[in-house]
């Protein structure tokens, strides 16, 4: 992967080249961010400028057999960990056990999340681990001889769903590296990874990007319209991946909005057959399809206070959430408008702890009821 395939993230790139360019290259790199943020792929191109035989002054040249190698991960120098399912009937222990479908995976679409990689091995709402065993082939990789000359380089992804066996044997490794070995953590949370091995470690801070770079991106991805592109950016508030899951199936910010309409008409008239018929529709959709529910009706928050107070200058809708808004808009203000947010934030946060989704639609749609009423 080159760097100009990586969205974003200009600064950050400059700064690794000028890295390698004064062959001051960190043996243990943490990428650290938000979800989203196009780090994985970064941390990939980074490799392959580190491998690659005839760097230019911006990017890996592509063409050299190392490139050609990486970019089709099969590069015999670069490596890969990342959280599995273990599954003794399936037989799969650690990484290398799912090597096949991470790399048909990554190569379809490089910038992903956990959620997404987890419905890829059908395995969501289990608990992904990198577990010790994954130290042991580590360890086993990164004692060959490297076949470039070059680097040996290892990424790992999600460090942070490291059990404390493997934490632990990856801290040794850290200390005592092997000869001409990198190591690039790409994490989206430090909070459960050992203080000691983020000491070890030199941080590389990776901000959400720009909704301009999200829009570009889908669109090329894609080949979507530019209003498909720049509401999936909008939605997305900086999270490339939720962007992508939003276009790929574009039809689902049509559902956001008739079942955020029928939301807000029930809630207005407060019709108790109407509350419970929207909620139980709601609850009935996957897990994934409701947070994004919760997300969009957070954007349209926004946007009513934009269109009240900024006369619409600034509105990032579609044409029908547009008409929609120019009647809505009015109900959303001063006087409601921060219980609101409150309210879907706190769904959003049950909705990430597994809460009963038909207790907690039916819930908010009664709050709904009195919060709507206060801004009339």
């Amino acid at each position: 992967m080159l760097f100009k395939e990586v969205v974003g993230n200009k600064e950050i790139k400059a700064a690794l080249i000028k890295e390698v360019k004064a062959d001051r290259v960190s043996h243990a790199q943490m990428f650290l961010g938000p979800e989203g943020t196009a780090k994985l792929p970064l941390a990939t191109a980074f490799a392959q400028y580190l491998l690659c035989d005839n760097p230019g002054r911006n990017d890996a040249c592509g063409d050299c057999p190392n490139c050609k190698k990486v970019e089709a991960l099969t590069h015999p120098d670069l490596h890969f960990v990342y959280p599995i399912v273990k599954s003794k009937k399936k037989h799969i222990a650690s990484s290398k056990d799912c090597i096949k479908e991470w790399n048909a995976f990554f190569l379809k679409e490089p910038n992903f999340a956990l959620r997404n990689w987890l419905i890829e091995l059908d395995e969501l709402g289990k608990n992904p681990v990198i577990a010790v065993e994954e130290s042991q082939q580590i360890l086993k990789r990164l004692a060959l001889k490297s076949f470039s000359g070059k680097y040996k380089i290892m990424i790992i992804w999600l460090p942070e769903k490291m059990n404390p066996s493997a934490a632990n044997k990856l801290l040794k490794l850290l200390e005592e590296p092997p000869e001409k070995t990198v190591f690039i953590l790409v994490s989206d949370s430090v909070e459960t990874i050992l203080p000691t091995i983020i000491s070890r470690t030199q941080i590389k801070r990776i901000p959400s990007l720009q909704t301009e770079e999200i829009s570009d991106y889908i669109k090329k991805k894609f080949k979507v319209s530019d209003e498909v592109a720049q509401s999936a950016a909008n939605l997305s508030q900086g999270n490339l991946t939720e962007a992508i899951d939003l276009v790929q199936g574009a039809e689902s910010q049509n559902i956001y909005f008739d079942l955020f309409v029928k939301l807000m008409r029930a809630a207005y008239t407060a019709n108790p057959m109407d509350l419970m018929a929207v909620s139980d529709e709601i609850a009935s959709c996957d897990k994934e399809t409701q947070k994004n529910f919760v997300k969009y009706g957070l954007h349209i928050f926004r946007e009513s206070m934009i269109q009240n107070y900024m006369k619409g200058e600034l509105a990032n809708l579609r044409d029908n959430e547009l008409e929609f808004l120019k009647k809505f808009a009015r109900f959303i203000n001063n006087h409601n408008i921060t219980e609101l947010m409150e309210e879907f934030n706190l769904a959003h946060y049950h909705l990430e702890r597994n809460a009963s989704a038909k207790i907690l639609f039916a819930d908010l749609s009664i709050k709904l009821t009195k919060l709507i009423k206060k801004g009339v």
